[in-house]
């Protein structure tokens, strides 16, 4: 019977293929984060989005290890009670892995179509360190047949739509799933494919494996040695939203600086090319200043004392504690319950999925309006079509 992962004490490279995209572009980034961690004792804890999403590869793990007869139904409930148990589980994941579960299940029976071999890899934990020192990474689900090797991903977060295109993360795990299947199956082509079920969004993207092993060796392996040994320059970009060491980082600090100090100008004294430069930049600072917002305040809870502040109690919000008891007393107080009870319709998506959605379509769809949303303002390279400028200003002056 094979063994089924445990994800949340599985480890993790210090080039990791996941973190690929910050050491490549900023390559001291990986051993700061190494050496900060290392001066807080190791580790540093989930944030809840971590740990929701890794209860989330757990049941993608365990469907797909029963749909593929590695265990069987018994060991499957078994598993299953345990990870509802979890103080992150909902109904709602059940449903959205069930979405990534079937996609991966239906790219098999496809490729057995072809391949009566193609088999599929689970939780696979894939070398690549003949390109990157010390390189490896856990691949969720790899089908394997001739021709074509599929690489999948579940992204379970919801915040930020992935694509697999030149995805680096996925490329790395394809050049340790090459290095150990090529020589059983003619490969040609490697398929990187990253499903995103809240976000109903899979994206997927094939390689030639030539280019892909070209990529390896010339553009991967040259900063992976530098990364590795902690040297080059450092170099701040949107990879640093998810840097371990940006609250402290002069370079990010510096490129942030330059940035804010046009807050204290007129706009209209600012010239096109300035005011876009801002606009573009905002996200990072943004971001920026909140990590060191966040980094501030944990080290004084801890007990560092910063220079002119202090921690207070903040702001509290009043919550029951036995709302049943509540309404006992209330009803005793001779209150009616039109009183201290509000009804109403339960939300649109809710009720959707109660009917489903082919009955929600034919019977209440009519009565679902769906007004045009705020007008935002994003990249040309954004796939959703450009508004109508007097449409946009309708709807501006709306909201």
């Amino acid at each position: 019977m094979a063994k089924k992962t445990n994800h949340s004490t599985r480890k993790h490279a210090l080039l990791s293929a996941s973190g690929a995209t910050r050491w490549m572009n900023c390559t001291p980034s990986a051993r700061l984060e190494d050496k900060f961690l290392e001066s807080k004792g190791g580790k540093e804890p989930d944030s809840p989005y971590a740990k929701e999403g890794t209860l989330a590869h757990e049941f993608g793990d365990v469907t797909l290890r029963l749909l593929n007869g590695e265990i069987n139904d018994k060991v499957a409930q078994q598993e299953f009670i345990k990870l509802r148990a979890n103080e992150f589980y909902t109904d709602e994941m059940e449903e959205e892995v069930d979405k990534y579960v079937t996609y991966v299940w239906e790219t098999l029976i496809s490729s057995q179509r072809t391949t009566p071999g193609a088999e599929l890899i689970i939780e696979k934990r894939f070398d690549f360190s003949h390109i990157v020192e010390n390189g490896f990474g856990t691949g969720d689900a790899t089908i394997i047949s001739d021709g074509v090797m599929d690489v999948q991903d579940l992204k379970y977060g919801k915040g930020i739509k992935v694509d697999a295109d030149n995805n680096p993360q996925l490329m790395l795990y394809g050049l340790g799933a090459l290095r150990e299947f090529d020589l059983s199956y003619e490969i040609h082509t490697v398929r990187l494919t990253i499903v995103q079920p809240r976000l109903d969004h899979i994206s997927a993207w094939d390689i030639s494996v030539a280019d892909l092993e070209e990529w390896g060796e010339k553009q991967v392996k040259p900063k992976a040695k530098k990364a590795y040994k902690g040297e080059g320059k450092k170099h701040a970009g949107e990879w640093c939203k998810w840097c371990k060491v940006k609250a402290m980082c002069d370079t990010l600090a510096e490129e942030n600086i330059k940035l804010a100090q046009h807050d204290f100008k007129d706009p209209h004294l600012l010239t096109e090319k300035q005011i876009l430069a801002v606009y573009k930049q905002i996200p990072m600072l943004t971001d920026w200043a909140n990590s060191v917002e966040k980094y501030v305040l944990y080290e004084a809870v801890k007990g560092k004392s910063w220079s002119g502040y202090k921690v207070v109690e903040g702001r509290s919000i009043r919550k029951w504690t036995d709302e049943d008891k509540i309404k006992e007393l209330l009803k005793a107080e001779g209150f009616t319950e039109e009183k201290y009870l509000k009804m109403s319709l339960e939300g649109i998506g809710k009720i959707e999925k109660l009917l489903g959605k082919v009955d929600f379509k034919e019977k209440l769809n009519p009565f679902v309006n769906k007004p045009p949303g705020k007008p935002t303002l994003t990249s040309q390279n954004d796939k959703r079509p450009a508004m109508g400028i007097e449409q946009a200003k309708e709807d501006f002056k709306e909201n």
